[in-house]
């Protein structure tokens, strides 16, 4: 055993496990073939005359078959003292069918990156964070607007040298329009000021989403991000409406979209449609959409108190009393008067389908869960 010395020095990643009910082990791990850690796993088959056979059971992809073949091979027509022997055999043939690895040299990069970014942090004075990655792969940096929102960015730098520019901006919170990616640079400056030249442009959508996070309730996004450019609010008991903006265009009339039965809907719907002709491009858009849905304000959510006895909480899915469901609020709301109940479209088309009920066009017709009268929801793909 005197050879286990070596085994360990030579090949540290390499281990020896026994296999059950035999005197036989099987050896796997990682050998260093020219600069690289190479798998490999072999299994003890024989011990004839005190040496013993191998059989290749798996070699690293990096090698093609042809090379795994010649290795199998060489183990059917040869004996080994021990494992040391079998592994320098193998090492040995690898070394000579392996190319040496080029290892690619990315020192001009560096220089760059590290050039770019002392500019980066000279001209630009008033950020109020910047970190350059310790292994120079990303930039991350903050800043403060106008209004005192703080914004972050991740940039990156691409090693593969496919093209100059090396920059790009890969994590940001705003919202995003195909026509308005952020392209590669080879300036960092100048990718930084297509960042900023976004979030000034910005500001009016932030502005009026801030002031619907202020003066509503939003039921949904739970956490609003910037990026997020609509908001649903709560119209009183059983309705709410989803309202879209368009961020690089806010004095464009929204989208509304009402959730609720169809007798509390009517109303609302009835003041947009009588006041869609009044809509005008004007400074105070909030106030316009008040104007647009016939409100003074929007209603403030009562916080209820003693609910903690109820099975099911006010707007939670009677199916499967949550809140939400893959980060989705109960879209189905049950238009029976006595009833009610809200439903998630995934549990009501599931509840739907288990009972075999009527599928007309794109929607799916069944008795409510609780009450049993008829309500439908949109079929899911």
């Amino acid at each position: 055993m005197d050879y286990l010395l070596d085994l360990v020095l030579q090949y540290p990643l390499i281990k020896l496990k026994a296999i059950e009910k035999s005197d036989k082990v099987l050896i796997r791990g990682k050998m260093l073939v020219k600069n690289k850690d190479i798998f490999i796993a072999l299994k003890q088959t024989a011990i004839i005359n005190g040496r013993s056979k191998y059989k290749l059971i798996k070699l690293d992809e990096d090698f093609n078959e042809s090379t795994a073949i010649q290795i199998k091979q060489i183990l059917e027509k040869e004996s080994f003292q021990n494992v040391l022997e079998v592994l320098n055999k193998i090492h040995k043939h690898l070394e000579t069918e392996k190319p040496l690895i080029n290892l690619e040299n990315h020192c001009e990069i560096y220089r760059k990156v590290i050039h770019e970014y002392s500019e980066f942090t000279k001209f630009f004075l008033h950020l109020k964070t910047s970190k350059l990655l310790q292994d120079l792969s990303a930039i991350t940096a903050s800043i403060t607007d106008s209004n005192y929102r703080e914004h972050s960015v991740k940039i990156t730098v691409d090693f593969t040298q496919k093209t100059s520019d090396i920059f790009e901006i890969s994590e940001f919170d705003l919202p995003q329009r195909i026509q308005d990616t952020f392209k590669p640079n080879e300036n960092l400056i100048v990718l930084f000021d297509q960042f900023l030249a976004r979030i000034e442009r910005l500001q009016p959508y932030f502005d009026l989403m801030e002031e619907f996070d202020r003066n509503t309730t939003v039921l949904d996004p739970e956490k609003p991000k910037r990026s997020d450019s609509h908001r649903r609010i709560w119209l009183g008991e059983n309705i709410s409406t989803i309202i879209t903006i368009d961020p690089y265009n806010v004095f464009q009339r929204p989208n509304f979209k009402f959730l609720g039965p169809e007798y509390l809907v009517e109303s609302y719907s009835n003041h947009l449609n009588n006041n869609l002709g009044n809509w005008v491009c004007q400074e105070n858009i909030f106030q316009g959409i008040l104007d647009l849905l016939g409100l003074e304000d929007f209603p403030k959510r009562p916080t209820t108190k003693n609910q903690h006895n109820l099975l099911v909480d006010y707007g939670e899915c009677s199916i499967c009393f949550s809140l939400r469901l893959n980060e989705k609020l109960p879209e189905v709301i049950c238009t029976n008067k006595r009833c009610e109940k809200f439903y998630h479209n995934e549990c009501l088309y599931g509840w739907f389908v288990a009972s075999n009920a009527k599928i007309v066009f794109n929607a799916i017709s069944g008795n409510c869960p609780n009450c049993e009268k008829t309500i439908s929801c949109p079929v899911l793909e």
